[in-house]
């Protein structure tokens, strides 16, 4: 940590071009703005996309305790059901349904879950990719390459994710007009 600061400080130092160490005194004042500026700039972009990475894990995670929250309940509802003697025609109908939906909502949770870990693998690849340009700025060596490769991979994941959570919307989807069906009947 001490030999990046010594490095950046370094480099501002003969970039900015104000301090003449051998003489003490400051000299020649020209800052580079436009290029601190877009350096900050990288920095920032891959920042903006973990922010928007992190709402949508608000939301997947949410969506992941409202499904357990409904397996508790309908599993519940089975074991009772199952344990039952003597259970009427009604009952063993229902029955049937719960422990459809039951394996329904086990993989509506299996693809939420999926999203949930792809999304963090998102971050962790974005977060990394803030790291990689700020080391890239700094040091004396290039990082170009895995710059690249972590941004792109961090956007793959999330393109992942969304494909998983348009299954999980399809699956959704398909279980309401099961349960439809299994009420008109």
């Amino acid at each position: 940590m001490a030999r990046i600061a010594r490095v950046w400080v370094a480099k501002r130092a003969q970039t900015i071009g104000f301090l003449d160490l051998k003489r003490s005194r400051l000299h020649n004042i020209s800052v580079d703005i436009p290029k601190a500026i877009q350096e900050i700039q990288y920095m920032l972009a891959p920042a903006i996309m973990v922010s928007s990475a992190s709402l949508l894990l608000l939301g997947f995670q949410t969506k992941f305790s409202n499904l357990a929250s409904r397996f508790r309940v309908l599993n519940r509802e089975k074991q009772e059901l199952g344990q039952k003697a003597g259970r009427s025609r009604e009952e063993e109908a229902r029955l049937a349904n719960v422990r459809d939906q039951v394996q329904y909502l086990l993989r509506r949770a299996s693809l939420v879950k999926n999203a949930i870990l792809l999304t963090y693998g998102a971050i962790l690849f974005l977060v990394g990719t803030s790291v990689l340009i700020l080391m890239d700025i700094y040091s004396s060596r290039e990082f170009h390459y895995l710059i690249l490769g972590a941004f792109s991979a961090g956007l793959v994941c999330l393109f992942l994710t969304a494909l998983v959570m348009i299954m999980e919307t399809g699956l959704f989807y398909r279980i309401m007009i099961f349960e439809k069906k299994s009420w008109t009947t």
